[in-house]
């Protein structure tokens, strides 16, 4: 899909994404992984990818900012009350020192009901640009919870999302919302079976770690693209008028 008109279908909405997203930096500045604006002063990344730098809930880590203005460096305190270990849901919240002036948080929309819709993420893998690239992959299914393994959005198709993309956020390409966060990529077996795959905690699980998120409705108005089988519940708009034909016959006849 071309990435220009992506953006102008999604109403402009990368750039003010790329804003949004951080690296996470490592004691030897290697970016460790990602993490994306999900308030003023308050960042989500993976647990893991906290751990990989060296810190935990209550310590410090390194961010920056490549696509804001300036490519400001920022700390962030790793809060401990929402930290989810690696081993369950895998997610940590940190408040950050500063903010960018240009960064805002990305717009979030709900993970649920989006098979088939092709997605998008930002990350910083070690073959990427310095300031990161996009990786694409296709919705699958929500799958729930196991074993105290929050539940995630499978994505297939995803052979661009590699290590790097951890904590970046996936954007659903049909409406341009945030439907959550890219928390793991799975490995082959033996035989190469299984490539592609990779996994995304869903912004509901995000939302029961902090409450504080809100997710935006869909934009039921799509411009010029088509309407189909999966919009059904925005053919809207024709009520009133409909009412009114209707009234309008009924005092002929009557």
């Amino acid at each position: 899909m071309d990435e220009s008109a992506s953006a102008d279908r999604n109403g402009g909405h990368i750039p003010t994404l790329l804003a949004a997203v951080a690296q996470v930096l490592g004691p030897d500045d290697l970016v460790a992984g990602a993490g994306f604006l999900i308030g003023e002063d308050t960042l989500v990344t993976c647990a893991h990818v906290v751990a990989a730098v060296g810190s935990g809930p209550g310590g410090l880590i390194r961010l920056v900012f490549p696509h804001a203005d300036g490519a400001p460096a920022v700390e962030g305190l790793v809060l401990e009350e929402p930290w989810r270990a690696p081993e369950t849901e895998d997610v940590a919240v940190v408040r950050l020192t500063a903010t960018p002036q240009d960064a805002s948080p990305p717009a979030l929309g709900s993970a649920a009901g989006r098979r088939g819709h092709e997605v998008r993420s930002f990350g910083f893998p070690a073959q990427a640009p310095p300031g990161g690239h996009f990786g694409f992959g296709v919705a699958g299914d929500i799958l729930p919870a196991v074993d105290g393994r929050g539940a995630h959005l499978q994505l297939t198709s995803a052979n661009d999302l590699t290590t790097g993309f951890s904590g970046g956020p996936v954007i659903d390409e049909v409406t341009g919302l945030v439907i959550g966060m890219l928390t793991e990529i799975a490995a082959p077996d033996e035989h190469d079976r299984g490539q592609a795959i990779a996994y995304v905690t869903p912004t509901q699980v995000l939302r029961e770690v902090w409450p504080e998120l809100t997710e935006t409705d869909v934009h039921p108005y799509r411009g010029l693209e088509s309407f189909t089988a999966e919009h059904t519940q925005w053919f809207e708009g024709r009520k009133d008028a409909v009412r009114q034909m209707l009234a309008g016959l009924a005092e002929q006849s009557a």
